[in-house]
């Protein structure tokens, strides 16, 4: 029997707060949102981790070993020996994201101070592939949570959780580590021998979780959905309606009204291209919508315009350009709102990508007005594109479509069974992007912009939104492609021409806004976005010298990308707040509840 050992020190912070203030299980927000509390304190352990007999270890589904150790930090003292303890290598998430590829480290052990109080300790370190860099990071990252007493129950929602916190191995320690490994064979051979085998069960299961996709296959087949495609289930509270708005050319566009009580301000959210409602009411962590009613916004509307995923127009060729959707989606959805919610409320719209740039085309040629606010991520007025987006945008329509004859390009081409439609795309592009094992995501990035990937930050999205980035965005025709290459080469948001002399739109979209009355705007951006990069930085500054009188601000977001600024899973600690702070000047749910 071969037993073999190791020593382990982590070390972070811990912050006490009430049980109540804990909702169980934990997710990495929570952890990331408590680091920022000013009661932490100082919290390590130094732990030895034993595997009795190696074999047997290795044929555990479990990877189970024990621990044995100490613990040092805040009121319970310093070097608390630690019993009962359980290390496990690798699991399955015990409450993490449901993904089958992902993996977790579970520590759990109790222990008591000289008080006579008892505590259990419970860790957990995710093993998962997002992006090249996070092995480094996964694998020395521990999210603790610890309870009052030994009866700690990791499956249910616990009342004695006291604290939790984020302890890491330093380099330091981690190479101290490495120096730790003991076995109790005899010979040097043996000793390096069962350090194989140790070796070997870790490797593996780390390559299961983060090879790159070249090596593997895809996460799901076309028809597996973490949630119902189209689901309005991440909405939590109120009431929830869908609308049926017909256009004056002759589609059906949907708005989903989400209510949780009558309110003279009223929010419009309007989705990029190809996208739909879905980017706002994301189920798997809090969303936009959920955050505008927990701050007072209590009428909140989405418009699933003739670029939204949820519709089929984007598969059929069409001559659809923004000049479309800024005359005849957004004047028609503020219109449909007016009537219900009546001709005095405030509409404030926040929007998004291409959603964005129509909207700014609609209100610079004077087809959307009244509007109390806007808040426009990415792109408005000014459009800029990286010198390959440029080349995609030049070339890439004319060959897919009058050369292959393809309607549209779509992340949802690498999932369709056997050689089908367009899926040398796909093989292309896995052929050059190794970053992650995510199919749509490569397609995404073959889709919009530039990087590896284009559209966000890999460490920015939750796991089950990069799993399910083949239902959030669907395919799309090359006719927005075309205006906004057009838009690109001239330096500034121009109509298509060929509605430009039937609906009196202006020559330049951005010349005319002298001629209208401009709501207050913010203009917003991630530092990375690799989509529109300083696209909304150069409009605020157009604007601000075309109209030096309009209240237009511009923020960009550290940290973040393009589409991450709302799909992110932790854009209610980092974006949102920006938002209701701009919102609440030019409101008055702060002073009327809504």
């Amino acid at each position: 029997m071969s037993q073999l050992s190791f020593t382990e020190r982590m070390a972070g912070h811990l912050s006490l707060q009430s049980a109540a203030s804990f909702p169980w299980p934990m997710n990495e927000a929570k952890y990331l949102e408590n680091e920022k509390s000013k009661e932490r304190f100082e919290f390590e352990f130094t732990l030895t981790i034993q595997i009795d007999d190696l074999d047997c270890f290795i044929q555990d589904p479990n990877l189970k070993a024990k621990v044995f150790g100490s613990v040092s930090g805040g009121f319970f003292g310093q070097a608390v020996p630690v019993k009962d303890g359980v290390f496990n290598l690798f699991v399955k998430p015990a409450f993490g994201a449901n993904l089958n590829d992902a993996k977790e480290m579970h520590y759990q052990f109790q222990f008591s101070i000289p008080d006579g109080r008892s505590f259990t300790l419970f860790g957990y370190k995710e093993i998962l592939k997002e992006d090249g860099v996070d092995l480094w990071s996964q694998t020395t990252t521990l999210y603790v949570a610890i309870a009052n007493g030994i009866d700690f129950d990791l499956q249910a929602h616990s009342q004695k959780l006291i604290a939790i916190g984020v302890l890491h191995i330093s380099p330091g320690d981690f190479m101290h580590q490495l120096t730790t490994f003991k076995s109790s064979e005899t010979t040097e051979v043996q000793k390096l021998l069962a350090l194989e085998k140790f070796v070997s069960v870790f490797a593996k299961n780390v390559w299961a979780a983060m090879a790159p996709f070249l090596f593997t296959t895809t996460r799901l087949r076309w028809n597996e959905h973490f949630y119902p495609v189209n689901t309005l289930q991440g909405v939590t509270s109120g009431e929830k309606a869908t609308h049926f708005l017909d256009t004056a050319d002759g589609l059906t566009l949907q708005l989903h009204q989400f209510s949780t009580g009558e309110s003279q301000d009223v929010v419009l959210l309007l989705h990029g291209l190809t996208t739909s409602t879905d980017m706002f009411i994301m189920p798997e962590h809090q969303n936009l919508v959920n955050e505008l009613h927990r701050n007072g916004y209590q009428q909140v509307w989405s418009l699933d315009w003739r670029g939204s995923g949820r519709l089929t127009y984007n598969l059929n060729i069409n001559g659809y350009t923004m000049d479309h959707v800024a005359l005849y989606d957004i004047p028609a959805a503020l219109e449909f709102i007016r009537a219900k919610m009546g001709e005095s409320v405030r509409i404030h719209v926040i929007a998004h990508c291409v959603g964005s740039l129509s909207l700014m085309c609609s209100i610079a040629a004077g087809k959307a007005k009244g509007i109390a606010s806007v808040i426009s991520n990415s792109v408005s007025l000014t459009p800029r594109v990286r010198w390959q987006s440029r080349l995609k945008g030049m070339f890439g329509p004319f060959i897919l479509q009058h050369i292959f004859g393809y309607p549209y390009v779509s992340p949802r081409m690498p999932y369709m069974p056997g050689f089908r439609f367009g899926k040398w795309i796909y093989w292309m592009e896995r052929s050059i992007r190794c970053e992650c094992k995510e199919p749509a995501c490569h397609m995404v990035s073959f889709m919009w912009g530039w990087g590896f990937p284009a559209a966000f930050e890999h460490k920015n999205l939750h796991p089950i939104t990069h799993r399910r980035l083949v239902d959030l965005f669907g395919g799309v025709s090359f006719e927005y492609y075309r205006h906004v290459n057009k838009m690109v080469a001239h330096g500034e948001a121009l109509p298509f021409n060929h509605l430009k002399e039937n609906f009196d739109l202006p020559a330049s979209y951005l010349q005319n806004i002298k001629n209208v009355e401009l709501p207050p705007m913010l203009l917003i951006s991630g530092d990375n976005n690799l989509i529109f990069p300083n696209s909304n930085k150069t409009s605020f500054e157009k604007m601000k010298e075309l109209v030096p009188s309009a209240k237009v601000n511009y923020w960009e977001i550290p940290g973040y990308g393009h589409q991450d600024v709302f799909m992110g899973k932790n854009v209610h600690i980092d974006v949102f707040p920006k938002f209701f702070e701009f919102m609440d000047q030019f409101s008055q749910v702060k002073k009327t509840g809504g």
